[in-house]
């Protein structure tokens, strides 16, 4: 009877604490996070190597060491849990400042971070393949210009197979601000559902593989990183975060969150477990990844931190949307295209790669930077 009570007690905790209203957490009480940009580092990082290996014969030394512990995949995991943790605390600041979120604001934000970049890589893509015969067609092109890619409307190729991941975040950030401006006290809850719910989807499209995009698992599949993301959010601005905490303090979360990560998708990839990791897998990783950001936004002395604030990681991750949308023209996987890409090999092609990141966000990108910085600041002015 005494468990019984106790275990009544702490949920009763838990919900008060759920239903209080926001408070900014002293560790997001800033407006730039130089560790999250480190994070942008470290998984545009991971993107480059996953995808630089795919340019060495399947038959090297060097494709079948990096085949086993480089994951493009969870590069593109760890933008994603970064994505939904980042636009739910500027919500969740907006809200606590105004009572309300501004949508028409929030998309002329997104729109004017995203859609440049993306748009630019299209249209160079779309000179080259008349300059060098690259048998694309308008549906290569169509997909990623709608932000639809990660669906089968239209067919795939490399060099815009990346836009699947551009296309969930797209399709995140035309229900998020809806659903939190309608129902911003219970989105915790929301959040938890869904995280919960997708585990049961994923077991459901592996029995019925046919039922997979009417039931939305191009969107719902990938996004649970984004909604644990969503979750941690909420949670740190309901103080269920703090540096008191003895999880921050044993220095233990970062070692197991990199081993058992890394596990995960050597398992997966080894098609090891499936009847766990097939349902949970990417639920642990996103959690373990979500408490390791808090982690390095939490405690400030830690090596994690001063790593993720170096000088160089900083810089790198504040190029790294454009580092994620030039690097697929330039590290191309071997024999791909008749070999017209073949010469580009690494490490050449990851320096390029980068070169041509730094020149598309100092020339290109921050013109429309400044323009969404000036747009909030005339909105904060009125």
């Amino acid at each position: 009877m005494n468990r019984q009570l106790l275990i009544a007690k702490n949920i009763n905790k838990v919900y008060s604490k759920i239903i209080t209203p926001f408070a900014t957490p002293d560790f997001l009480d800033k407006s730039y996070y130089p560790s999250l940009d480190g994070w942008r580092a470290l998984a545009i990082i991971i993107v480059i190597l996953g995808h630089a290996k795919l340019t060495f014969e399947t038959t090297s030394d060097t494709y079948k060491f990096a085949d086993k512990v480089i994951y493009a995949n969870l590069g593109v995991r760890i933008f994603f849990v970064l994505s939904g943790f980042l636009i739910s605390s500027l919500l969740i600041k907006e809200f606590i400042k105004t009572g309300k979120i501004n949508i028409k604001f929030f998309f002329i934000k997104r729109i004017l971070r995203i859609f440049p970049v993306l748009y630019l890589y299209l249209f160079v893509i779309f000179i080259l393949n008349i300059v060098l015969d690259l048998n694309l067609n308008y549906q290569h092109l169509i997909g990623p210009l709608l932000y639809v890619n990660n669906f089968s409307f239209f067919n795939g190729t490399w060099l815009t197979g990346h836009t699947w991941s551009l296309a969930v975040e797209e399709q995140f950030y035309l229900i998020w601000p809806f659903l939190f401006s309608f129902t911003p006290k219970k989105m915790c809850i929301i959040c938890s559902v869904l995280i919960l719910f997708i585990p049961l989807l994923k077991i459901f499209w592996y029995l019925f593989p046919h039922f997979q995009e009417l039931t939305l698992s191009p969107f719902l599949g990938n996004a649970d990183a984004i909604f644990t993301g969503c979750l941690f959010s909420f949670l740190s601005f309901k103080g269920f975060f703090n540096k008191k905490q003895q999880i921050w303090r044993n220095g233990f979360l970062i070692p197991f969150a990199i081993v058992s990560v890394e596990c995960i998708y050597f398992f997966q990839s080894q098609g090891l477990y499936g009847k766990f990791l097939l349902p949970f897998g990417n639920l642990i990783a996103n959690i373990l990844i979500a408490l390791s950001l808090i982690y390095s936004l939490v405690i400030c002395n830690s090596l994690t931190y001063k790593i993720l604030n170096l000088k160089y990681v900083v810089s790198l991750g504040t190029v790294s949307y454009g580092l994620y949308i030039w690097q697929q023209l330039f590290i191309v996987p071997i024999h791909t295209y008749n070999d017209k890409f073949d010469m580009l090999t690494a490490p050449m092609n990851i320096i390029i790669a980068i070169g041509v990141a730094y020149i598309s966000f100092h020339f290109y990108e921050k013109y429309f930077l400044i323009l969404k910085k000036n747009y909030l600041l005339k909105k904060e002015t009125v």
